[in-house]
């Protein structure tokens, strides 16, 4: 597998970004690395001449970007995702720096539906942490502790530039082997297993939004394969038949 065409499987999602500019500027930057798949997630005041004179020549970036009204929907074929936040969270999620991305990578592009997102916060608040638990990963770009924050194209600049870097070292005869499970699969997992908790009582009352969350950190730390989350659904479904015999 060429360079040009593992760089196609990545997406850079931009969620709610307030200023025309950082658009264009962020278009610019993952043309400069050799990727071209942009998303934006209702993006203010975009289209805008601004966007387009900070991209300069990455005008065919924006003309192609895809619009969506939610992250979900961004992310609904999705294979692998990671979410850029400098901030840590109250339940901390399976965390990853800008560096250690290569095990990951591989593994992901060794399937043949592979999708990698990285996803990008709004310029004054980034991402929600419901947002951040959609991913698979939180990553972090390392920096100076007294000011972490880095203006939205910057950092779209230097993750691009890294995964470059990852993509041009690694082994260009790359075997795709496999179908991996998509985000929209893992959610009916998740959304199953609320059920059930549901229906069994399972949830503590005074806290039931914590044991979800959990739920989801365990499943996109394990990343089932599809065998085993047909043995999870399946195991899921015959719950319920009992529940349902009982009643």
């Amino acid at each position: 597998m060429i360079a040009t065409e593992i760089k196609n499987k990545f997406e850079f999602i931009l969620v709610e970004p307030s200023h025309p500019g950082n658009i264009g500027a962020s278009a610019r930057a993952i043309k400069n690395m050799g990727f071209k798949n942009l998303s934006l997630v209702k993006p203010r005041g975009f289209p805008d001449d601004e966007a387009y004179y900070r991209a300069k020549g990455a005008k065919d970036i924006l003309e192609n970007a895809k619009i969506f009204n939610d992250l979900a929907s961004a992310l609904k074929d999705s294979t692998l995702i990671f979410g850029t936040s400098a901030r840590t969270r109250t339940i901390p999620w399976p965390t990853k720096t800008s560096s250690e991305l290569k095990d990951s990578l591989d593994n992901d592009l060794k399937n043949i539906n592979s999708k990698i997102c990285f996803v990008f916060g709004r310029e004054i608040s980034g991402l929600s942490n419901e947002e951040l638990q959609m991913c698979d990963y939180h990553i972090k770009i390392p920096t100076d502790e007294g000011f972490s924050s880095i203006n939205l194209s910057h950092s779209v600049q230097i993750i691009s530039y890294v995964l470059k870097m990852e993509i041009d070292n690694q082994d260009q005869n790359l075997n795709e082997e496999q179908s991996s499970l998509t985000f929209q699969d893992n959610e009916y997992l998740i959304e199953h297993f609320d059920e059930v908790m549901k229906k069994i009582d399972f949830y503590d009352q005074e806290n039931p939004k914590q044991v979800k969350t959990r739920i989801r950190r365990l499943v996109k730390r394990l990343k089932p394969d599809k065998l085993e989350m047909g043995i999870l659904r399946g195991f899921l479904s015959k719950i319920e038949q009992v529940l349902n015999k009982k009643n």
